[in-house]
């Protein structure tokens, strides 16, 4: 491939892992180039610069070389004040990049989910409520991975969802309306909770579990078997639900 130099690229490192004596490989998401993986050399040295730079939930621009798979990080510095992450928000933060390495192709752009992702830490970093923030993000996530949970109408119909039905949600394909005693409860939900999900007016505990239960069955069919170990973190501060 021709050599690929891009400077200054708004970036959030996603995880890292040792690589040789005194270097990283450090995933990050970029603004205009999807997740992207980068050796960072000799960034375990204590005299290396980008020592305090390269940590998780903060907003950086990156520099980087890449001729292959994998490029070289050539320059990282912060573009603005680093964010002060707090006991469920950093591990809700950590939740978000777990879902970002696992549902993420490399290289693959996708702006829209830079953005929703940088919203989201930033609200982390406010006094919004931490599984508003989720189930918000997470839904974005879904729309933009192509996998949109459409919660306005019917599937089958086409009709507006009307707030006094009872629904069942069946993955891939939406919402039908239903007798309440016909569905199991895991997939029923109420017509006026799913407007109000796609209205993102999750002020309520009983929407708040209906957001979780539609983007956990949603996610559940991407992530597969193998379980998310921030998620139980999560569920330790119970901001998953």
């Amino acid at each position: 491939m021709d050599v690929e130099r891009v400077h200054q690229q708004p970036c959030f490192v996603l995880h890292q892992r040792p690589y040789k004596n005194t270097s990283l490989i450090v995933e990050v998401i970029s603004r205009d180039h999807g997740r992207v993986s980068l050796v960072a050399k000799a960034v375990k040295q204590q005299k290396s610069p980008l020592k305090s730079i390269l940590h998780s939930f903060q907003p950086l621009n990156v520099s980087w070389v890449r001729r292959s798979e994998m490029g070289t990080l050539t320059a990282a510095e912060f573009s603005e004040a680093p964010l002060l992450l707090t006991e469920d928000k950093l591990y809700a933060a950590f939740y978000l990049n777990e879902l970002l390495m696992r549902l993420l192709a490399q290289y693959d752009p996708m702006q829209e989910v830079f953005l929703s992702y940088e919203t989201a830490l930033h609200k982390l970093n406010g006094i919004e409520e931490t599984e508003v923030i989720l189930r918000v993000f997470e839904k974005e996530l879904l729309q933009a991975l192509g996998y949109e949970i459409r919660l306005s109408e019917e599937a089958d119909t086409h009709l507006p969802i009307a707030s006094e039905k009872h629904y069942q949600f069946t993955p891939e394909y939406g919402f039908t309306a239903v007798e309440r005693t016909e569905v199991s409860q895991q997939y029923l939900f109420k017509g006026e909770h799913l407007l109000a999900f796609n209205e993102n007016r999750l002020t309520e505990k009983d929407i708040l579990k209906t957001a979780h239960r539609v983007t956990y069955i949603n996610l559940k069919k991407l992530l597969g078997d193998r379980p998310l170990k921030s998620r139980e973190l999560l569920l330790a501060f119970k901001a998953i639900g």
